[in-house]
């Protein structure tokens, strides 16, 4: 399959009870970063599903408990998209899995996300939202919205169709008070979309559309070259959506303040530069809060600290700049950087096990696997 193209992570913030994995520090470590003292990855089990669907893209954790007397079956799982086809053309897949990370059991979460799913994100109410990049030359591109059980809503009131989608790449849940949002990124145009005002069962008539961001990095015109803004993730801490940008190795910040929110142009850059190397995935370390990427130049995990302001001895503010801590490489496979063969990182997400020791989950394109770095 090719591998030039990038992929997305929407990864949540919310943590994930899991059993006693690693010794890593239970605290952040201001020298050194908390991934550097996870020493260990294992297989948790095969991304392709049933019809041969491959190439794990997204990935995200299924927070949605469900009701007593209706509990969602996905609790606790985290859910992988594929994006190419059993032939292994990109953005032809149509098939999203369902991982327990404790046992690795695996079961077809649905097959109805078409075409080329990418980014994943559930509502806190249950649905899962789905960027589909629509097809290897997008034609279909769409947000598809499924319910807690993987089932669609009826009359394709699920599919939400808008010419603000132009290559739908990134995606994440936002709260607000006022209108919770969908935020998605699109890696044709550079832009950043709101979606917003929706509710079952009719996503494609209710849900409204606002640009929040513009102008961001792009290049590529189908599914074997796209590379632009994809991986997105709020931190609650802030009230920040964090995105990254392959096609400049940057990391920039916008916020959602419900339907009257500005538009944010390129947002607020956050860090930009090595040892970023087309950083696609991104999600929150929980025990400490830095923002951990994954490269799909060189398979690196990396640690970014976010900007701090403290005080010193003379009273005086100062701010400490995001910058690096720790890089972790994830895949020992060179990337070829004409070709792209050898890439393997997309999603990423990260959550703490019951003892409160750091875990990294990530899909593995080489190996159509998703692994665990503890």
């Amino acid at each position: 399959m090719h591998k030039g193209i990038l992929a997305l992570l929407a990864s949540t913030s919310m943590l994930m009870a899991a059993p006693v994995l690693a010794a890593s520090p239970a605290h952040g470590n201001p020298t050194t970063g908390d991934i550097n003292h996870l020493h260990h990855i294992r297989v948790i089990a095969s991304t392709v599903a049933p019809n041969g669907d491959q190439n794990p893209y997204g990935l995200t954790f299924d927070s949605f408990k469900g009701s007593s007397s209706a509990p969602n079956p996905y609790y606790g799982d985290l859910l992988v998209s594929d994006f190419s086809n059993a032939q292994g053309v990109n953005g032809e897949g149509s098939s999203i899995v369902a991982i327990n990370p404790t046992t690795g059991k695996t079961a077809l979460f649905s097959q109805e996300a078409q075409y080329g799913p990418v980014a994943l994100a559930v509502s806190p109410k249950g649905p899962l939202w789905i960027a589909d990049f629509g097809g290897l030359y997008p034609t279909q591109q769409n947000d598809a919205v499924l319910a807690p059980n993987g089932k669609t809503f009826p009359n394709g009131g699920g599919v939400i169709t808008n010419p603000d989608l132009d290559g739908p790449w990134g995606q994440v849940f936002v709260p607000n008070k006022t209108a919770a949002a969908f935020l998605v990124t699109n890696v044709l145009n550079g832009t950043i979309e709101a979606m917003y005002g929706f509710a079952p069962p009719d996503f494609n008539v209710d849900t409204k559309f606002l640009t929040i961001g513009q102008g961001l990095a792009h290049t590529g015109t189908n599914a074997n070259n796209a590379v632009g803004p994809q991986g997105m993730v709020y931190d609650p801490a802030t009230g920040e959506v964090y995105v990254t940008d392959g096609a400049d190795n940057s990391i920039r910040a916008f916020k959602w303040e419900g339907p009257n929110t500005p538009d944010q142009g390129q947002g607020q850059l956050i860090y930009q530069g090595g040892p970023l190397r087309q950083p696609a995935g991104i999600t929150l370390d929980p025990i400490n809060g830095d923002l951990l990427v994954v490269n799909q130049q060189n398979n690196n995990l990396v640690e970014i600290r976010l900007p701090k302001t403290i005080e010193t001895k003379n009273h005086k503010e100062i701010t400490i700049k995001a910058h690096p801590v720790a890089v972790k490489r994830l895949d020992k496979t060179a990337v070829n950087p004409e070709t792209g063969a050898g890439s393997a990182l997309f999603g990423v997400y990260a959550t703490k096990s019951a003892s409160g020791h750091l875990v990294v989950y990530f899909t593995d394109d080489n190996t159509n696997t998703l692994d665990m770095l503890y």
